[in-house]
């Protein structure tokens, strides 16, 4: 999108803007709207990759925005997004680029059959049955991006449901489209765009919680998952969930160098989860997780492409060949076998240590910090943030986040190819 259409865009949000505010005033007892806006200033550092056309510059900066407003009018809900992409950008080339993204908008009620209460959900919205941290199999609508360091906006997908809750948890049938998307994903993301109808059901049992799940579409032919959720002590809490579909899209390791990567259908697809939370009286959160994920590459397959994408190098062959081996990077997980540590603490720890107790400006500062560790190969993910509660009045929020992102491993190891060395972020954002 060129300047001129990323300012048009900004037009017809501040257009809407004021077409809120107005209508605001109109309906004041009945039209509910919060802001939230953020600015994120990234720094990232590049480095070539055997799987990715070498990077022009070694380190470049960018700027990017956005504004969501969510919109509450009676028995209707409406997120809706401006995302400015580049607004700033150090490389050559690079355009502005500004999106207006519905993010949900949907209507819910109730109505009543044969005496009893059913609630119905219509729209697009996002559907979070998913039990989990670093990955969650359950998100079987639409798969989520986990723990952004960035600008991220999720959209939900086109909803038919409707819901029902007796003595012991609740009834959900579910027609989906997952099409229903402003933002144009992958090839993968679009292979795996589905339409289908399903039964949940969700139950309580003493310090326990388990749901489970039978989704049929035009995808994946068939899916069945489960999660469990207890409590074990005051401090401990144990979770669970898989999923296993009978088709999925993947993609295949050639058996000529001179063949491209292409994508496949499979079958057998099984996503499992497994994790421990221990939470202190102190303040401090620590998670604990392994996932295993059959539509990934294995390790062996991801030797294979190594060695391929390096001989194709060496003989010359075209570059896209090599390029080609890049395509399995767009799975939700880019390996199969996947172990996550998790540790915050949350700013009231600070009063219970002396040192820290009368260090007012320490009483807003929240430290987060987690590694994603592939131990086949040996690599490694580490992200920290660093929050600051700059003001919190209930109805205003301002934060500072400074946060940082570092990729490493073994020659070979997935993670050490990625193009993105390291990322360092200073995120400014808040609620009006």
């Amino acid at each position: 999108m060129n300047c001129s259409s990323a300012l048009y865009c900004w037009l017809r949000l501040v257009s809407l803007i004021v077409c809120l505010f107005v209508s605001r005033q109109a309906f004041a007892n009945t039209l509910d709207a919060s802001w939230d806006w953020m600015v994120s200033v990234e720094h990232h550092e590049t480095r070539n990759s055997v799987y990715l056309p070498d990077e022009q510059d070694e380190q470049w900066q960018s700027v990017n925005a956005l504004l969501d407003v969510e919109l509450g009018y009676e028995q209707w809900l409406g997120v809706l997004a401006l995302k400015g992409n580049d607004l700033y950008s150090s490389q050559s080339g690079v355009d502005r680029d500004s999106e207006l993204i519905v993010r949900e908008l949907f209507w819910q009620g109730a109505i009543s059959l044969a005496g009893t209460d059913v609630d119905i959900t219509l729209g697009k919205v996002r559907v979070d049955w998913g039990v989990g941290y670093g990955y969650r199999p359950l998100d079987i609508i639409k798969p989520y991006r986990r723990n952004p360091v960035g600008i991220q906006v999720e959209e939900g997908a086109g909803v038919a449901a409707a819901s029902y809750f007796d003595a012991n948890g609740e009834w959900t049938l579910i027609y989906a489209d997952s099409s229903w998307t402003t933002q144009q994903g992958s090839e993968l993301d679009q292979l795996n765009e589905q339409q289908g109808v399903g039964i949940r059901r969700y139950g309580l049992a003493g310090d326990s919680e388990w749901q489970g799940i039978v989704y049929y579409d035009d995808i994946r032919r068939g899916l069945v998952g489960g999660s469990w959720v207890t409590v074990l002590d005051d401090a401990w809490e144990f979770h669970t969930s898989a999923a296993y579909q009978k088709e999925y899209f993947s993609f295949r390791v050639p058996d000529s160098l001179r063949e491209p990567v292409i994508s496949d259908k499979k079958d057998n697809g099984l996503q499992a989860l497994a994790g421990l939370t221990w939470t202190s009286e102190s303040g401090q959160s620590v998670i604990l997780e392994y996932w295993y994920d059959s539509r990934s590459w294995d390790y062996g397959q991801w030797q294979q492409a190594y060695r391929n994408a390096e001989q194709i190098d060496a003989s010359g062959l075209p570059a896209g060949l090599r390029h080609a081996y890049a395509q399995p990077l767009q799975h939700v997980n880019l390996v199969s076998h996947n172990v996550m540590f998790h540790w915050t603490l949350d700013p009231v720890a600070w009063q219970h240590w002396d040192w820290s107790r009368n260090v007012s400006w320490l009483q807003n500062v929240k430290p987060t910090f987690d590694v994603l560790i592939s131990p086949q190969d040996k690599g490694a993910i580490m992200t920290q943030w660093l929050g600051y509660s700059v003001l919190d009045t209930g109805d205003v929020q301002f934060d500072v986040e400074i946060a940082a992102r570092f990729l490493t491993g073994d020659k070979q190891s997935v993670y050490r190819n990625l193009s993105d060395k390291r990322m360092i972020l200073l995120n400014l954002k808040g609620r009006f």
